[in-house]
């Protein structure tokens, strides 16, 4: 059954007509409209405000928040009897500012309690409107105008895409008939997409329950008649079972193939048993592999798709936090040798990364509060909002608090940071330059998961203690400040990362970064925070290693720590 959304939003870039289509609609559908920049404007009571007037007084942050806030306040609104609205369940329309959908909450909420239609136009229509506007618009203050729009498409339009997308060039006040058309043409989903992000490589959607639709549509435009369908138990109790009578319904012939849960599966003799059971299976170059479940499960099914046959399309459906912010976006894919982590591997792209929150439902808060020791590398790397965000909701991650799904929370952890690593890969794909930073916590951490033998210790969680010994090291040399460092060893105790002191030899997770992939010409690059970003050194002294890698397995020898 559908979710119940009374309310219509209208979305879409400055000047492209969203108040005017909105009245149209209004008085076309018999319904009442809400602006919701006038509601805002309203709200101040001030007479003759403007955004412009609240920008100016209050900052574009006084304007978010009086935004946010007009977005909560928002309610269900029963449609008309007997009319064309109730056939659509539209009780009002709303017509929204060019950025609301720009805070991941305002689109928790909407998602809720509206269906979104973006109303799109090529640029230069949406230009020569604002020049004949009788409101003179931010935009026509910034010289050229069509580039401005270019750059508010490029940072919005994963935002729009949530929505059903109606593009003309026509007045926007002759397009309610073709608006309604489009509503009634488009099937009202079950689902809630929160980001729908067109990458270089491929694909990004995030969203509540939408794993089987989303699946099935990213197929259907591939014209994929069978898949392989890579799961691991964990996964398949989760949503395995709803995404494969998904694929069943649209008549999608499925090779199953289950892995082992966890590091166990990153083996080349699983990647080579697994081959040959496709190769028995008659897998062939234009068959799709799906791989639904977590990191280590996206990176093995990844690299048995960019090896076998040379190389064939793969879908990841990441399944737990780890892989929904960090392991499934990026292309790289690889399996684990004696001599140290991800050795073998490939950068495969995955023609669609599908990210349903659902899937977290069941996550141990264990496996929450690992998944965490790639968020806070991201913040450490510049990510502000969610440097901030990790430090409000700690307490309540450590408690495993319910709410976190019901409130957005998740949802913006997923966002941020994964958007955060898409742009860094878009950069640098194989790993040339920038992406290298988003091996910040990853040296010590590495050398520490095979210390452990991959056993009694998540990824996450050696990241966590790798992130200790990054911090230490970047203090020494001068590098990290030292209220930076302070603040996040700070956020570490307060999450529980790398609290617990451990018990392997410092020495031998010294000898284990010599194997690490970043070695270049003999050295140890080292990612080291430092006040806003990040740099990366090679001539940092074994000593200073060794001192930082023990003082890294003592754990959180200040006090604090929750675990």
């Amino acid at each position: 059954m559908a979710t119940r959304r009374s309310n219509l939003a209208l979305v879409g870039l400055p000047g492209v007509g969203k108040s005017s289509l909105g009245r149209r609609l209004a008085t076309t559908l018999n319904v009442p409209l809400l602006d919701l920049d006038r509601s805002i404007i309203a709200s101040t009571g001030v007479p003759k405000d403007s955004v412009d007037e609240i920008f100016k007084r209050e900052g574009e942050e006084g304007f978010r928040i009086r935004e946010r806030s007009a977005v909560a306040a928002l309610d269900e609104v029963a449609p008309p009897a007997g009319n064309v609205a109730a056939e659509l369940g539209i009780g009002r329309i709303i017509s929204l500012g060019g950025g609301t959908l720009v805070d991941p909450r305002n689109r928790w909420t909407l998602s809720q309690r509206a269906r979104i239609l973006w109303l799109d136009a090529p640029d230069a229509v949406i230009a020569g409107r604002l020049r004949t506007a009788r409101v003179v618009r931010p935009l026509m203050s910034k010289g050229n105008p069509e580039a401005s729009l270019r750059t508010l498409r490029t940072e919005r339009s994963r935002f729009y895409a949530i929505g059903t997308r109606l593009e003309s060039k026509k007045s926007p006040g002759t397009l309610s008939q073709p608006a309604i058309d489009l509503l009634r043409a488009t099937p009202r989903t079950t689902g809630r997409m929160l980001l729908s992000a067109a990458l270089p490589s491929g694909h990004w959607e995030l969203g509540v329950g939408i794993a089987a639709e989303s699946l099935v549509r990213a197929l259907k435009v591939r014209n994929a008649s069978r898949v392989v369908l890579v799961s691991e138990p964990n996964a398949e109790r989760a949503i395995g079972g709803s995404i494969a009578a998904a694929l069943k319904r649209a008549k999608i012939n499925v090779i199953p193939l289950t892995l082992e849960s966890g590091e166990s599966a990153k083996q080349l003799t699983v990647i080579d048993e697994a081959a040959r059971g496709l190769a028995a299976a008659g897998v062939e170059r234009g068959d799709l592999l799906v791989a639904v479940g977590g990191g280590a499960l996206s990176d093995t099914a990844g690299l048995l798709a960019a090896l076998y046959l040379r190389g064939i399309d793969w879908v990841a459906v990441p399944t737990t936090l780890a892989a929904q912010l960090d392991a499934s976006l990026g292309g790289k894919t690889g399996v684990d040798l004696p001599e140290g982590k991800n050795l073998v591997g490939a950068f495969h792209q995955p023609l669609a990364v599908i990210a349903d929150l659902d899937a977290l439902r069941t996550l141990p808060t264990r496996e929450i509060l690992a998944a965490t020791g790639e968020a806070v590398k991201i913040a450490l790397l510049g990510e502000d909002r969610l440097f901030t965000l990790l430090e409000e909701v700690a307490p309540r991650l450590v408690a495993g608090d319910p709410e976190l799904h019901a409130d957005g929370t998740y949802a913006e952890i997923v966002e941020r940071a994964g958007w955060w690593k898409c742009n860094v890969v878009a950069a640098d794909e194989r790993e040339a330059g920038l992406r290298m930073s988003l091996n910040l916590g990853h040296t010590l951490g590495h050398a520490l998961e095979q210390a452990a033998n991959y056993k009694g210790i998540l990824h996450g969680e050696a990241v966590g203690y790798g992130l200790r010994a990054a911090l230490t090291i970047g203090v020494e040399l001068g590098v990290t400040p030292a209220p930076r460092a302070a603040r996040a060893l700070a956020l570490l105790d307060a999450l529980g990362l790398g609290a617990a002191p451990r018990r392997e030899s410092p020495a031998a997770l010294v000898e284990a970064t010599t194997h690490d992939k970043k070695v270049a010409g003999g050295k140890i690059r080292w990612v080291l925070p430092t006040a806003k970003s990040f740099v990366i050194r090679d001539d940092v002294p074994a000593s200073l290693v060794l001192r930082a890698a023990t003082q890294m397995l003592a754990g959180n020898t200040r006090g604090g720590g929750t675990r």
